[in-house]
């Protein structure tokens, strides 16, 4: 078997906070999918095979795509009759998608399709009272703040609701294209989201259907068979052209040990490009640090200040922009943190004035995290070796952006402990004291430790760090990080991991 496969309850319910998964090393099912096909089955009144189709890694797409010969070999064990209301649920609604995604698609063909005389936006608000007051709004405002736009989604939803209309990928796809036309100033991420990363779609449509569609099912509004149907490593690489004549510098850097660390710098200079194309032709971090053991240096993170400057030369100098973005940032975390423990840090930071500048940066860091909520999920395995799936919470991402102990010698305990576990720290930031009150700032990567003296500095480095060699961000605080890199560093590649909301706040912190 090339995968954990670990059986569970048959009705299984998506809801709950932990899923149990099969597992195949190198895929990733879209978590995503989950919810809808478990409301698909639900629909034909067939949920109890939904762990059956987890076991075998179906998703929508692959259920878009099944043949009958498939049905017969998913369902080799159930009675016959369950194969034949299966393979009859399923036609009907592969047959269902195709005719709607024709419908949608013939837009781009035929500007006055059916499907846009039948469905449009305007006349969806036009003919609503909320959506009236949304329209002027807009008049007045030129912008929609979050509560409007869930107004809006809502309105959007509720009329496919009571149309009885199919949601599928192309119907979000078309809305979100119709409400950034009639609203220029809205970002259709926000509203719908999908790319070759992203297999599964995101957005408020999406999740707005399918919260409004499990609260009329749980309420009794609407039976389950009446249901709506659903649809079906490295972070950059670029040669740089070496120098030439080189060698005795590269002696110097490798061997010269009484060389001063200004005159270290002018030989990192001379040889950057050199050292950027062996650092993206190589995969093992240790051995990168080993032929360049100056990166080892107390302050070896200026040397990696230098490389990523070249790698990157037009992005912003974070010590510098910082002070100014920054206070946008403040404005952004009063309006939208809702997480109770994060607002009671949050007006603490407002309200005392015993606060300096080093504390208030960090929390401000610490707190972007109650905005930008990790979606990402992790494998634990229970002391019988069974599999669990557990969404992270707001905690487990702060925890793997900052770490906060009360003395140096617990700090030195913590990497002590992950170096036994074999799990080398990727950057990270270490503080003796709190985030109000930050006494030492270490930035820890692979056997390096780096002294820094301000936060905005650690966040400065550590950034580089990962882009510099190559690294993926933790997949807690992923999205955080994402933040940083598009807002305070202007940067963005084709890696980036969607998140529907981050769009719209980058584009309203832009206008402000």
């Amino acid at each position: 078997m090339f995968y954990f496969n670990q059986r569970n309850n048959k009705n299984l319910n998506p809801e709950s906070s932990i899923l149990e998964m099969p597992l195949l090393q190198g895929y990733e099912y879209p978590i995503d999918d989950l919810e809808p096909l478990h409301d698909l089955l639900s629909s034909w009144r067939l949920e109890f095979l939904y762990q059956t189709l987890l076991d075998q890694l179906i998703d929508m797409k692959v259920l878009s795509i099944m043949k009958s010969e498939h049905v017969n070999e998913l369902l080799n064990e159930f009675p016959l009759g369950i194969k034949i209301l299966f393979n009859h649920y399923l036609e009907n609604w592969q047959n269902t998608q195709n005719v709607l995604s024709n419908k949608i698609n013939t837009k781009s063909v035929h500007e006055e399709s059916a499907f846009d005389i039948n469905i449009n936006l305007s006349d969806i608000l036009t003919t609503s009272s909320t959506g009236t007051m949304i329209i002027d709004y807009y008049k007045t405002n030129n912008k929609f703040n979050d509560n409007i736009r869930s107004l809006l989604v809502e309105t959007v939803i509720n009329y496919i609701i009571t149309k009885k209309i199919p949601m599928s990928v192309n119907l979000a796809n078309y809305f979100g294209n119709q409400i950034v036309k009639m609203f220029p100033s809205e970002v259709k991420d926000t509203y719908f989201m999908k790319n070759e990363t992203n297999k599964s779609p995101k957005g408020k449509l999406y999740a707005k259907y399918y919260n409004s569609i499990r609260s009329l099912k749980t309420s009794g509004l609407i039976p389950s068979n009446d249901q709506a149907k659903v649809p079906g490593k490295s972070l950059i690489h670029v040669h740089f052209e070496p120098e030439t004549g080189i060698e005795y510098i590269l002696d110097q850097i490798m061997h010269d040990k009484s060389c001063s660390f200004s005159d270290l710098k002018s030989n990192w200079r001379a040889t950057t490009n050199y050292r950027l194309n062996e650092i993206q032709n190589t995969t093992s971090i240790s051995e990168i640090l080993n032929k360049w053991s100056s990166f080892k240096l107390p302050f070896g993170y200026r040397l990696i200040d230098i490389d990523f400057c070249t790698l990157h030369p037009n992005c912003p100098n974070l010590l510098s922009t910082f002070e100014d973005k920054s206070k946008k940032v403040m404005d952004l975390l009063n309006e939208k943190i809702k997480d109770i423990t994060s607002r009671i840090l949050f007006e603490s930071l407002k309200n005392s004035s015993n606060i300096n500048q080093n504390g208030k940066n960090t929390v401000l860091f610490y707190l972007l995290h109650a905005i930008f909520v990790p979606t990402s999920k992790k494998v634990t395995k229970d002391d019988n070796g069974k599999k669990s799936l557990v969404k992270y919470s707001i905690k487990d991402s702060q925890n793997s952006f900052i770490v906060f102990k009360n003395s140096v010698d617990e700090i030195e305990d913590y990497i002590t402990c992950h170096s036994k576990e074999k799990n080398p720290i990727q950057p990270c930031i270490l503080i003796v004291g709190t985030p109000i009150d930050p006494k030492e700032i270490l930035i820890c990567f692979h056997t390096i430790k780096y002294k820094v003296f301000s936060i905005v500095n650690a966040i400065d480095v550590c950034f580089k760090i990962f882009h510099l060699f190559n690294l993926e961000y933790p997949s807690q605080s992923c999205i955080v990080w994402i933040f940083i890199q598009r807002y305070f560093y202007s940067l963005t590649t084709k890696f980036d991991k969607p998140c529907h909301m981050l769009g719209q706040i980058l584009s309203d912190l832009s206008k402000n």
